[in-house]
């Protein structure tokens, strides 16, 4: 499900990467003169850089000092080799783990730029067949392009994003892999961070214990934004003025010419027709994302949604201990759900964040804003520990032991 990413590593001295024994780091250098490489192959100046490949990412210290890391997590979880299998909430786990342990730098640290989040399928139709009926994504053209990593590809070029559809199985197959059946890949390339940021999605941290479910809609939404164009089964007779629409529909430069007013009535109409005389290959498509997405988001953190303040939580991460929420998103040696955690669970568990609210949040706050109540239910939770240590002194004389709040 999440792929390639892009992103700058802060507060970290290089030489924790350079000394790395699984790191190689070596400079461009120019074959014909020897010299280190300050301009790319379009001639254009850049910041000299050395670079080292791990398992599917590349790590670059600048001489300006700045550090990157990009590449595929799931590749990486392939030991770099493939990411045209599944890939699960658990298996990203894994390799962020991995990441964290093998390059001694805080996932905190990884400031995400652009990330990739998509989906390998076992399509209806052939892979290749499905692409061509792909005649335009809100109203834009498909680009056709090439890249040497992945192959032939379709995509549309947005600002903060790009939508890409291509032949997983295909690519794999030039490359020597044996792969039997079909793969689609249909995926968003987030190359803005700003939408994810409001979901809370900044660093690598934030990756961990990810719930898909976050994506699924966005990715639906995006695969029905297609006008996916299908032929009419032949055992369905249409009427005549539905052959002539259907004549119309069935050509790339009628859609193209349409005004966006007559462009959305025709896509009613044609998506009538389609109800009623296709196979629906594309809801079918739509069908089968869903169920993939929740295939892939597997083991979701174990949280008792029915009484938070029991703390009855079947986890190994560090927890609230107010809440009981496990808050492995915040910074490492926290002990109460905070900001960063509130805005966690309101973009990804927006019930278990409306419970928190309901018992943290008092009424004079609940029709204010969403960062308003936020701050009002850190600052209630925080409170809670005093009044809690107050009871103790009160419950409990001197003379005795008690347990104290760290």
């Amino acid at each position: 499900m999440i792929d390639f990413i892009k992103s700058t590593i802060v507060n970290t001295d290089f030489s924790i990467l350079e000394d790395n024994p699984l790191l190689d780091f070596c400079y461009k250098v120019n074959p014909h003169t020897g010299l280190i490489r300050t301009v790319n192959k379009h001639g254009c100046k850049i910041t000299p850089y050395k670079d080292a490949y791990y398992k599917g990412l590349t790590f670059k210290i600048y001489d300006t000092g700045t550090i990157t890391v990009e590449g595929s997590l799931h590749k990486y979880y392939n030991e770099g080799k493939h990411n045209y299998n599944d890939f699960t909430k658990d298996n990203l786990n894994e390799v962020l783990k991995d990441i964290r342990y093998k390059f001694n730098i805080r996932l905190e640290n990884y400031v995400l730029q652009n990330l990739e989040v998509g989906i390998n399928i076992t399509p209806p139709l052939n892979t290749t067949e499905i692409i061509g009926n792909c005649y335009l994504h809100r109203r834009n053209h498909f680009e056709n392009t090439y890249n040497s990593q992945e192959g032939k590809y379709y995509q549309c070029r947005y600002q903060q994003y790009i939508i890409k559809l291509y032949d997983k199985a295909r690519h794999y197959r030039v490359k020597g892999f044996e792969i039997e059946n079909e793969i689609m890949r249909f995926e968003i390339k987030h190359t803005k961070m700003q939408k994810l940021n409001k979901l809370g999605i900044e660093t690598l941290s934030n990756l961990r214990y990810l719930d898909f479910e976050i994506f699924k809609m966005q990715l639906i939404k995006e695969w029905e934004y297609i006008l996916y164009y299908e032929n009419p089964i032949q055992n369905n007779p249409l009427s005549k003025t539905k052959e002539k629409q259907i004549s119309n529909y069935s050509n790339l430069r009628y859609w193209e010419s349409l005004k966006p007013k007559n462009f959305t009535y025709h896509l009613k109409e044609y998506r009538k027709i389609v109800m009623d005389h296709t196979n629906q290959t594309q809801n079918k498509i739509t069908k089968i994302i869903k169920n993939k997405i929740d295939e892939l988001n597997t083991n979701p953190i174990q949280i008792n949604h029915l009484d938070i303040g029991l703390k009855r939580i079947v986890s190994t991460n560090q927890n609230c201990i107010i809440t009981g929420l496990d808050i492995s998103m915040q910074k490492e040696g926290s002990f109460l759900l905070s900001h960063t955690g509130l805005k966690y669970y309101y973009a990804h568990n927006r019930k278990l964040f409306d419970e928190v609210k309901n018992k943290y949040l008092s009424v004079k706050w609940f029709y204010a804003d969403t960062e308003t109540q936020i701050k009002e239910i850190a600052h209630n939770i925080r409170n809670k520990v005093s009044i809690t240590r107050i009871k103790q002194i009160k419950m409990y004389k001197p003379s005795q032991l008690r347990w104290e709040f760290n």
